[in-house]
C-alpha cells in the first residue's frame, strides 16, 4: 500500500512539477485521492469481514446508504444555490444549471433507493442503473478531480516576476465594468504594484454585440481612472472574443512590444477559471500562470460548473470515447442476459 501510495504521489508531483497546465494533472490528483479513499474503506474497523469473511451489518448500512443521503444533501443544496443565482443575478437559464445538476441527483438518488431498497428482481433494471451509475460516476469523479485540482492550481504561488499583466475580459454592461469584470482588474493592479510598477498591463477583450466600446476600451479606462495608473502602462487588445483569442492575441501584442527580448507573464481572472484559461495558455505558447481574483461565494458553484462543462468540451473525443467504452461494456452485460 505504501510502495503504491508513494508511486502516485511521485507521479502527480512529477506532472505537476514539469508542466501546471495539464488536464491530466487534475485527473492524476483524482485517482491519488480514490486510491486513499479506498485503502481507508478497506481498513475501516466497521467495514472488515469478520471470521466468516461476511461485513459487519452496520458496515452495509454505512455502504447503503451513505449514496442516497450524499446525493439528497447535495440536490438540496443546488437547488437553493440556483435560487440565491435567480434572485441576485437574474432570472437567466444560465443560473438554473446547478438546479439541472441537483436534478439529476435527486433522480439517481430516487433510482438508487427504487432498485436497492425495493428490491426489484428484473436484470435489466439493475443492468440500466448500472449503466447511468457509471456515466455518472465518472462525470462525478472528474469534477471531483478538476474541483480540486483547480484549487491546488489557485493557490499556488507564483515564483517569478512577470514584464506583463493579462488582464481578461468577461463582458460589460454598455459601457460600464461591472462588479464581476472590476474584481480582475483590481487584482491586476495589486499585481502591478505588487512586482514594483514594473511590468505592462494587457487589457484583453473586443466589443460585443450588446456592448457600446470594446471590453479593453472600458477595462483601460477604469484602470486610468480609478487606480490612476499611467495610461502607456495599460495596452489594449480590442479584438478578441474568447478566452482562447485572449491568450493569443494577447501574446502577439508581447511579442512586438518586448521587440525579441524574452520576457514572462501572467493573466489574472476571477479563481473560478482560472484552471481552464491556464489551459489556453499553455495553447498558445504563453509562459504564464495565472492569478485568481475573488468572486462571491454564491455565484461560485454554478460558475464552476459552467467552466466544467466548458473543460469537457475541450477534450470532448476523449470523454466521448470513455463513453462508448462503457456504452459497449454494459451492451455486452445486457446481450448476456436478453
Amino acid at each position: 500500500m505504501i510502495q503504491s501510495l508513494i508511486g502516485f504521489i511521485a507521479l502527480f508531483l512529477l506532472l505537476y512539477l514539469t508542466e501546471k497546465r495539464r488536464f491530466i494533472n487534475a485527473v492524476v490528483l483524482g485517482l491519488l485521492g480514490l486510491f486513499i479513499v479506498r485503502e481507508i474503506i478497506m481498513h475501516y474497523p466497521l467495514l472488515l469481514p469478520n471470521e466468516q469473511g461476511i461485513v459487519s451489518e452496520m458496515g452495509i448500512v454505512i455502504l447503503l446508504g451513505s449514496f442516497p443521503s450524499v446525493m439528497f444533501i447535495l440536490s438540496i443544496a443546488m437547488f437553493f444555490n440556483s435560487k440565491v443565482l435567480l434572485e441576485k443575478e437574474g432570472r437567466k437559464f444560465r443560473n438554473l444549471l446547478l438546479a439541472i445538476v441537483g436534478l439529476s441527483f435527486f433522480i439517481m438518488m430516487i433510482w438508487y433507493v427504487f432498485i436497492i431498497f425495493i428490491n426489484i428482481q428484473h436484470p435489466i433494471w439493475h443492468i440500466l442503473f448500472f449503466y447511468a451509475f457509471l456515466i455518472f460516476g465518472y462525470t462525478m469523479f472528474l469534477y471531483t478531480s478538476v474541483l480540486a485540482y483547480a484549487t491546488v492550481y489557485h493557490f499556488t504561488p507564483l515564483t517569478y516576476e512577470p514584464n506583463y499583466i493579462i488582464a481578461l475580459g468577461s463582458g460589460l454592461i454598455g459601457d460600464r465594468v461591472p462588479p464581476l469584470l472590476a474584481s480582475r482588474l483590481d487584482e491586476a493592479v495589486k499585481q502591478y504594484k505588487k512586482n514594483g510598477a514594473r511590468p505592462v498591463i494587457i487589457v484583453s477583450g473586443g466589443q460585443g454585440n450588446d456592448e457600446r466600446v470594446s471590453e479593453a476600451y472600458a477595462m483601460k479606462k477604469y484602470i486610468v481612472d480609478v487606480h490612476h495608473l499611467p495610461e502607456q502602462k495599460v495596452l489594449m487588445e480590442d479584438k478578441s472574443t474568447n478566452t482562447e483569442q485572449n491568450m493569443a492575441f494577447s501574446k502577439a501584442i508581447m511579442d512586438a512590444h518586448a521587440q525579441g527580448r524574452k520576457y514572462r507573464s501572467l493573466f489574472v481572472t476571477n479563481n473560478f477559471h482560472v484552471f481552464r484559461a491556464s489551459i489556453y495558455a499553455k495553447r498558445a505558447k504563453l509562459d504564464a500562470e495565472g492569478v485568481g481574483s475573488k468572486t462571491a461565494f454564491y455565484y461560485l458553484p454554478n460558475a464552476f460548473t459552467r467552466e466544467f462543462i466548458g473543460l469537457l468540451e475541450m477534450y470532448k473525443w476523449v470523454h466521448v470515447t470513455v463513453f462508448l467504452f462503457i456504452t459497449l461494456f454494459v451492451g455486452i452485460i445486457l446481450r448476456a442476459y436478453v
